[in-house]
């Protein structure tokens, strides 16, 4: 063999080595999937092959799921509850002799829960926050009020709780009375502030996820306020000031309703957006706005719980279910037919 020859082979093979080393180390060593398929929990499997076995009171209530079925939480004489859907053995969790439970909210994505419970304070009832475990049964206070406690939330009759899926910022508006409504809002650090806010009446209040954008009801002037916009207002298209929040999804768009307890039209779209360039969306008819439902796959389903119909307004796509609508969650209509608890996957 010639020496023009041998100096080419070796030009082949070596080429040959290294783009083998290449693909190996591009495909499988650098590849930030090559291991995530290895241990990758198929929720989705992990959610069809859950048979729920929880039986309710007729005063349990506020019953939801965390978002892999695995437990179930409600309401019972003013604690909450959880139990393992599948069993529905009672998780342990711990509270203080005469607390009252006033919400929780399942963390997105997780099997952990935030918890607002009215207790005694050193001058009178205050709001504690918690962050519980249910995988665990470990509960644990967010925030450490003995400290601080100029910090402490004055209890009120009930709260509602927001949370930023990516942030993990927590809003909690505290209802004192039907015309008195303070925001506090509880950082990553757990660092509680009060928000800021043009009236003290404030109706449904909706949180982006992956950002802190705060939207909410001005019950006083009958506007719709953000926390991001720096007039704190937001003016639909054509001026359209009656409306209702109805919620937000996973790619931070607010969705709002024009008119009050009945709409026919959503307009949806960023903060970050002008709002002229929103979205519009008819129901199909007349829907009252607590029978409509923001899923957090981006999606807008109206339910008529007379028909027992739960239907995709951006698709026109309709599905059934048997029983009392308790909620959407994770493509499956979660409900109670007499007193048993019910999944069905769409």
């Amino acid at each position: 063999m010639t020496a023009s020859k041998r100096i080419f082979s070796w030009i082949i093979i070596s080429l040959v080595i290294q783009c083998s080393i290449y693909l190996y180390l591009n495909n499988f060593y650098f590849s930030p999937e090559g291991n995530i398929k290895v241990t990758k929990i198929d929720s989705v499997n992990k959610i069809n092959k859950i048979k729920p076995n929880v039986t309710f009171t007729n005063t349990d209530k506020d019953i939801s799921l965390s978002d892999d079925f695995t437990y179930t939480a409600y309401m019972s004489g003013g604690l909450v509850k959880i139990v393992d859907t599948t069993t529905g053995k009672e998780r342990k969790i711990n509270f203080t002799k005469g607390i009252q439970c006033l919400a929780y909210k399942w963390v997105p994505g997780t099997n952990r829960m935030i918890i607002a419970e009215k207790l005694n304070g050193s001058s009178g009832k205050i709001i504690k926050f918690f962050s519980y475990d249910a995988d665990k049964q470990a509960k644990a206070e967010i925030y450490n009020y003995e400290s601080k406690k100029e910090d402490a939330v004055t209890a009120g009759q009930s709260v509602d709780l927001q949370i930023s899926e990516l942030t993990g910022v927590l809003y909690a508006k505290v209802s004192y009375s039907s015309v008195l409504d303070r925001i506090y809002r509880i950082d990553r650090n757990e660092t509680l502030t009060r928000v800021s806010t043009v009236t003290r009446n404030i109706g449904n209040i909706a949180v982006a996820s992956n950002d802190d954008q705060l939207v909410y009801e001005d019950l006083t002037y009958d506007r719709m306020r953000s926390n991001y916009t720096p007039q704190k207002t937001i003016i639909l298209n054509g001026g359209v000031y009656r409306s209702s929040l109805l919620g937000s999804d996973n790619n931070d768009n607010f969705y709002i309703g024009v008119g009050k307890s009945q709409i026919s039209k959503i307009y949806y779209g960023k903060l970050t957006e002008n709002t002229s360039s929103w979205k519009e969306l008819y129901t199909g008819g007349l829907v009252n706005t607590n029978d409509v439902v923001i899923s957090s796959d981006n999606n807008v389903y109206v339910v008529d719980k007379n028909q027992d119909t739960i239907t995709d307004i951006k698709d026109n796509k309709r599905n059934t279910f048997s029983g009392s609508f308790i909620e959407l969650n994770n493509n499956s209509v979660v409900s109670k037919i007499g007193n048993k608890l019910t999944i069905k996957s769409f």
